[in-house]
């Protein structure tokens, strides 16, 4: 069967296309599942995403989608039936999805894949390898596509004053971009290891505010995203805690916003329980080992 040339581009809100897209990524698993039907059929504010589609006899057979934010961007969802594969479905989306991130100005594109396809697919696209990890039954990478030699750090042009405001769905490529290069929810976990699993855990925080469970803010320079905490709301009592990404060298503004943001909402104090962590790691002396006999 001969697959159409060009994708179709698919712009949210489309509730219309959810059915087709729900069939064709049928294999997908909560959150993602529900963070698709969010996006293509009410849209998120603030987000700039795009799906870039192929269809067969009124069925699509390839997908794959940009989520923007700003500057940055994740490339993800690349997928096509078994029945149309080796047929060059993956390259004409690719190359459709990222005409439309290079006009619209996108700046920093990421992903995350197993090895084999950052080797055979992605590389060919201009994307570089940032994490490299063995994983379960595969290799995972994250990578990212530089435009205009921008840099393989989107941190690196973190100037100018910090601002500090709620995160939203809309944010997520951010949140993802940011913990490619700070470490994630537990600190003594690798840079690598908590990078590679990035989208999954970004999407989490933001599922667990939509329920009330804790608030995300943000502390931006520009359009950078250079910190994210998280405020715990559940909890009853005077206490509550929070998390600060970095977990060292968080911006003065951020952790200032998260002292206010609960005494608004009754708490009057605040723990750290991560940099209680870092702190205990720095205080144990290194363990001696046995001389070799």
């Amino acid at each position: 069967m001969d697959l159409p040339q060009k994708p179709m581009l698919i712009v949210p809100p489309a509730p219309a296309r959810w059915p087709a897209m729900a069939d064709l990524y049928q294999h997908q698993r909560p959150p993602w599942t529900a963070d698709l039907e969010r996006r293509i059929t009410q849209g998120v504010p603030g987000a700039h995403d795009v799906y870039a589609v192929l269809a067969l006899a009124g069925r699509f057979v390839a997908g794959a989608c940009i989520n923007k934010f700003g500057d940055f961007g994740v490339l993800g969802h690349c997928y096509t039936r078994p029945e149309c594969r080796r047929q060059g479905a993956a390259r004409r989306l690719i190359e459709g999805l990222l005409s439309w991130f290079d006009m619209t100005g996108g700046k920093w594109l990421y992903l995350a894949a197993t090895a084999d396809l950052a080797e055979g697919l992605f590389g060919k696209f201009g994307f570089s390898t940032l994490h490299r990890v063995p994983w379960a039954s595969a290799v995972r990478v994250t990578m990212l596509r530089a435009r205009g030699g921008d840099g393989e750090n989107s941190l690196a042009e973190d100037q100018g004053e910090v601002t500090v405001r709620p995160l939203s769905r809309a944010a997520w490529p951010t949140m993802v971009a940011l913990l490619q290069y700070c470490p994630g929810p537990d600190p003594r976990v690798s840079i690598a290891e908590s990078a590679v699993i990035a989208e999954l855990f970004a999407l989490d925080l933001i599922d667990h505010q939509e329920h009330s469970e804790w608030q995300l803010l943000g502390a931006f320079r520009g359009a950078r995203l250079v910190g994210l905490a998280t405020v715990a709301l559940d909890h009853a009592g005077t206490r509550t805690q929070a998390m600060l990404i970095p977990h060292a060298g968080t911006p003065a503004e951020l952790r200032n916003a998260v002292t206010e943001l609960a005494r608004g909402k009754g708490y009057e104090h605040v723990d750290f329980p991560m940099e209680t962590v870092l702190q205990h790691e720095s205080e144990t002396p290194p363990t001696e080992l046995p001389p070799v006999q």
